[in-house]
């Protein structure tokens, strides 16, 4: 659960002043996906990330752009609707907050003389995909002539 671990490890660090003790991060519903074969050096882990942020004081709705934005740059093959939240207001300046996350990572085993070494391979990102060099007469996506 490398991911939550660096989501943890980014809000903590973050502009909003959260401290561990006011953080909570769980891997909940987890799932090991797994190809069956001798060749097969990797793992799909899928999990709903759950992250409580208790006392918050700022507007819930920066915590969950913030969130969300990255989501987007670390964890690109996220859903769009993959951030659920629960506010439990507590008065008129305090609430809880829990998002509910659901994320994937691929886990890499890399045989070595000791064993094992797991690591994580980045997700995909098809934003990033240069089309261009992939396909080479393709328009470059300006405006359209209005043709079709």
């Amino acid at each position: 659960m490398r991911t939550l671990t660096d989501l943890r490890a980014d809000l903590l660090a973050g502009p909003f002043r959260i401290t561990p003790d006011r953080l909570l991060t769980v891997a909940e519903s987890g799932t090991v996906r797994s190809a069956r074969g001798p060749r097969n050096g990797h793992l799909e882990l899928a999990y709903k990330a759950v992250v409580i942020v208790t006392d918050w004081t700022g507007d819930p709705r920066t915590l969950l752009w913030w969130v969300t934005d990255w989501i987007q740059r670390h964890a690109p093959a996220a859903a769009p609707d993959a951030v659920s939240f629960v506010s439990d207001i507590l008065d008129h300046t305090r609430a809880d907050l829990e998002l509910r996350i659901d994320l994937t990572e691929t886990v890499r085993a890399v045989p070595t003389p000791d064993g094992v070494a797991i690591d994580r391979e980045p997700d995909p990102d098809a934003q990033a995909l240069d089309m261009a060099a992939l396909f080479p007469g393709i328009p470059d996506g300006g405006a359209s002539d209005g043709g079709s």
